[in-house]
C-alpha cells in the first residue's frame, strides 16, 4: 500500500469532485423539463406509493396502470420500500419540488459511490502505471450513459441498487480487515440493497457468503447474519400487516415472470427502441376480473409456470435471447430512444460496458479456477465472489426479462474487479 502523501490525496479528491460534478450535470440534463412536475407522478408506482406514505397509508396504490382498464387493484405490497422512503424523505426536506429532491436523491446514492472509491484508493499500489489504471477505472463508469441513467433516475429501483452494490464489493474486494464497523456498514448496505429490488436476493445472499468466507471471527459472523436477516425478515412480517400475506418479494413478481413467459414473447423481444413490454400487459389480462392484488399475482405467476411447462423449447429460446440482451447487446433496450450524437455515446459507453464486464469475469475465472498458488490468495476468493454475484444479478432477469437498465448495476462492480487485479502481486492479505 502507497503512504498516505499529499499527491495521493489530491488523487482521491480529484475523484470526488469529477464524480460529483458529472453526476449533478446529469442530474440537470436528465431532469430539464420537470421543474413543475409533482414527484407523487413519478412512475413504476413510485410516486404514488410516496404519497400514500406521506399520508400515512403504507406503500398503498390504487391503480388500473398494471394492464387491468376498467378493474382497479388496491395494491398494498407491489412495491419493495426505499425508492419510496428516500422519495418521502426527500419531499419532507424540501417539498414537493422535482429537482432539488433528484438532487437530494443523486448526492445520497453517490456517497456509497464514494465510499467505494475510498476503499479502493486506500489499496492503491505504489507503480505508479497502475495508480493511474486504478483511477481511470474508478471514474470511468461517470462515462458511460447506462451508468449516468442510475445515478440520475429516482423511479427505477436500478437507481437506489447501483451504489448499494458498489459499496457492499469495494468491502469484499478492497478492506484489509472486516473489523466491526465495515461489518455493520456492510451488514447496513446488504438490507438497503435487498429493501431496494427483490430481485436483488440473490445478489445479497452471494454478498453475505462471500463475507462469510472471508471473516474468520465467529461473533462478526453471527451479528453480520443476524443484521442482514432482519431485513427480509421485517419486510415479510410488513407485508403480512399491510396486504394479508407473508412474502419476501412484491405482488408484481407474477406479472413480471409472466411478461418474460409467455406465447407471445418472441414476437415482443427485445422491444423496439423507446419502447418497454408494458404496452402489452393488457394482453395478458384480457377478459380477466381481480378482486385483489394476491389474487392478479397468483393468476400470472400459474400461467408464467404453466406456459414454462408447455412450452420448453420456446421458453430457452427465449432464454437465450434474455442472455443476448444483458450481457452482448450494445443496443440499449427497455429505456428512450436517443439519436445522434445522444445515440453514438450511448453505444460507446455500453461497448466500454461490455469489454470492462468481460474482462472483469474473465479475470475473475482466472483467478478462482487456476490450480497453481496465487501470489494473492485472497484473489481467488475474490474471484468467485464477482462470478457469483454476475451469475445472481443476472438470474432474476433471465428466468424473468432483461433491459438494459436491470445490468446497468453491475457496470461499477466491474470497474471494481478490474482495480482489484491492478493490485500489485501479495500486496494483499487477510
Amino acid at each position: 500500500m502507497q503512504p498516505r502523501t499529499p499527491r495521493s490525496r489530491f488523487v482521491l479528491s480529484a475523484l470526488f469532485i469529477i464524480s460529483i460534478s458529472v453526476s449533478l450535470a446529469v442530474v440537470l440534463s436528465f431532469n430539464r423539463g420537470n421543474e413543475h412536475k409533482s414527484l407523487f407522478s413519478l412512475a413504476n408506482l413510485v410516486g404514488p406509493t410516496t404519497e400514500s406514505l406521506l399520508h400515512g397509508g403504507g406503500l398503498t396504490a390504487c391503480t388500473e396502470a398494471m394492464g387491468t382498464p376498467g378493474n382497479p387493484i388496491c395494491f398494498h405490497a407491489a412495491r419493495m420500500p426505499l425508492a419510496s422512503l428516500v422519495v418521502a424523505l426527500g419531499i419532507r426536506l424540501m417539498g414537493d419540488h422535482y429537482l432539488p429532491v433528484a438532487i437530494f436523491k443523486a448526492l445520497l446514492f453517490l456517497l456509497p459511490i464514494e465510499l467505494a472509491m475510498y476503499l479502493a484508493w486506500l489499496r492503491m499500489p505504489s507503480h505508479a502505471l497502475r495508480r493511474l489504471g486504478m483511477a481511470f477505472l474508478l471514474l470511468a463508469p461517470f462515462a458511460v450513459p447506462a451508468f449516468l441513467a442510475c445515478v440520475a433516475n429516482m423511479q427505477v429501483e436500478e437507481g437506489y441498487t447501483y451504489s448499494l452494490l458498489a459499496l457492499a464489493v469495494a468491502i469484499l474486494f478492497f478492506a484489509e480487515k472486516l473489523d466491526l464497523p465495515l461489518t455493520l456498514l456492510f451488514a447496513v448496505t446488504l438490507d438497503c440493497l435487498f429493501l431496494s429490488k427483490s430481485s436483488m436476493a440473490p445478489a445479497v445472499m452471494v454478498l453475505l457468503i462471500g463475507y462469510l468466507r472471508m471473516q474468520r471471527r465467529w461473533r462478526l459472523h453471527l451479528l453480520a447474519t443476524a443484521l442482514i436477516l432482519a431485513a427480509p425478515v421485517g419486510w415479510a412480517a410488513y407485508q403480512h400487516h399491510s396486504s394479508g400475506r407473508y412474502t419476501l418479494g412484491t405482488s408484481l413478481d407474477g406479472l413480471n415472470l409472466h411478461k418474460g413467459n409467455n406465447a407471445d414473447f418472441l414476437e415482443h423481444y427485445p422491444p423496439p427502441p423507446g419502447e418497454t413490454l408494458d404496452r402489452f400487459d393488457r394482453d395478458l389480462n384480457r377478459g380477466l376480473h381481480f378482486t385483489n392484488e394476491w389474487s392478479f399475482n397468483g393468476y400470472h405467476l400459474h400461467a408464467a409456470l404453466l406456459s414454462m411447462r408447455l412450452h420448453p423449447s420456446e421458453t430457452l429460446h427465449g432464454d437465450l435471447r434474455k442472455l443476448e440482451v444483458a450481457l452482448f447487446s450494445i443496443r440499449k433496450i427497455g429505456s428512450t430512444e436517443e439519436h445522434g450524437a445522444w445515440l453514438a455515446w450511448e453505444v460507446a459507453g455500453l461497448v466500454f460496458f461490455r469489454l470492462m464486464l468481460w474482462t472483469a469475469v474473465l479475470g475473475a475465472l482466472y483467478a478462482a479456477a487456476r490450480p497453481a498458488p496465487l501470489e494473492d490468495p485472497s484473489l481467488r476468493q475474490v474471484g468467485w465472489v464477482l462470478l457469483a454475484l454476475v451469475a445472481a444479478c443476472l438470474l432474476p432477469y433471465i428466468v424473468g426479462f432483461a433491459y438494459t437498465r436491470h445490468v446497468s448495476v453491475l457496470i461499477y462492480p466491474a470497474a471494481l474487479m478490474c482495480c482489484r487485479m491492478l493490485l500489485h502481486p501479495g500486496q494483499v492479505s487477510r
